[in-house]
């Protein structure tokens, strides 16, 4: 049985995502240990999986009954984090971005390669019944050539309580950019089956006074086989919204269109020869579980993963910083990829 540890609990997708779905797997998936600075915050944890504590990371990789490592430090630890864990041999997931500079994610995906180990880009979003469906009509040619992919990723900065370092663009990353581009990002590459060309950028720091960084933008623009894209993705919601967040898709191709609503019960509306149907695929999001899942299917079964990989994450951040790029200089922008024969491979 694969065992996973958990690499600090400072991310706060790690109690209020990972963790929660992680005690539906404890029979398939067991926490071995945790690796957090405080002991004290972490003993919920211990005592709900039965963990054992490591203060030191070294000490904690070096544990033979971890197989798999899920890292949810603050996102500047990413890169060392990730690469120490490679090092170790274990599997790693990371939380998104998986690095705050593209140089650290390229570090990050040469180190994984070194290493031979499997490296999940925790991205839920691929495992929405909706998503996976739209992915399903697209590859059987029911929308045709994909022309373009118009998304929405909002939320509210981790509002009420956002720990210190999210509110730091340098240990953050930058503000809603970095945040909540690259889910729906990952997206697009996935359902257009082309990578992100050119990008522009407009954005504001205007909604949140606990930050000094951008928290509203909007960046669009083309991709490498010719499909235009656009991307909210602004911290426009507050704590006392019904819903904190959203994601929304819509997509446009030759033949058909569809919009997705993941987060209003999973709806899915799909326009295709005239016709306009309507579903609700999946009432009780398990996206979180199913990465986890995803991973042991291919480790034990040896089936394809579904999941978004290290260079996916590098893909998703390469978007992310072109756009602060083409924010700062006032106009549009390459995205420059990295590692490409490495992805051929």
């Amino acid at each position: 049985m694969k065992r996973l540890g958990i690499l600090s609990l400072c991310h706060p997708h790690s109690t209020g995502n990972h963790i929660p779905a992680l005690k539906y797997m404890k029979d398939r998936f067991p926490v071995a240990a945790i690796c957090h600075g405080d002991r004290e915050e972490a003993r919920p944890w211990l005592e709900q999986f039965g963990a054992v504590y490591y203060a030191d990371r070294d000490a904690f990789l070096a544990d033979p009954d971890i197989d798999a490592v899920l890292i949810t430090s603050t996102n500047d630890r990413h890169a060392e984090d990730c690469m120490a864990a490679a090092k170790a041999g274990k599997a790693v997931f990371c939380d998104k971005p998986i690095a705050v500079s593209v140089e650290d994610g390229v570090r990050i995906a040469e180190a994984v390669e070194k290493y031979k180990v499997p490296f999940l880009t925790t991205f839920p979003v691929r495992f929405s019944d909706a998503v996976r469906r739209t992915k399903a009509l697209i590859d059987a040619g029911r929308l045709g050539k994909i022309q373009a992919v118009c998304a929405t990723n909002h939320g509210c900065m981790y509002e009420p309580g956002a720990p210190d370092w999210v509110l730091d663009p340098l240990k953050n990353g930058g503000g809603c950019i970095i945040d909540h581009t690259v889910h729906v990002a990952d997206i697009i590459r996935w359902f257009t089956g082309e990578e992100f060309d050119t990008v522009s950028t407009y954005a504001k720091h205007a909604l949140h006074d606990r930050i000094q960084a951008e928290d509203i933008a909007v960046m669009q623009g083309t991709m490498t086989g010719g499909a235009i894209f656009q991307i909210d993705a602004s911290w426009s919601r507050r704590p006392e919204d019904p819903m904190w967040g959203d994601v929304t898709i819509r997509v446009a191709g030759e033949k058909g269109a569809a919009y997705l609503d993941l987060y209003n019960n999973q709806r899915m509306e799909v326009y295709t020869n005239g016709d306009l149907r309507m579903q609700y695929p999946n009432l009780v999001a398990r996206e979180h579980g199913d990465i986890f899942d995803d991973y042991l299917r291919h480790a034990e079964q040896g089936t394809p993963l579904v999941g978004a990989g290290v260079l996916d994450g590098l893909r998703t951040i390469e978007l992310a910083y072109a756009a602060y790029d083409a924010l700062r200089e006032g106009h549009t922008v390459r995205v420059k990829r990295h590692l490409e024969e490495q992805n051929a491979g």
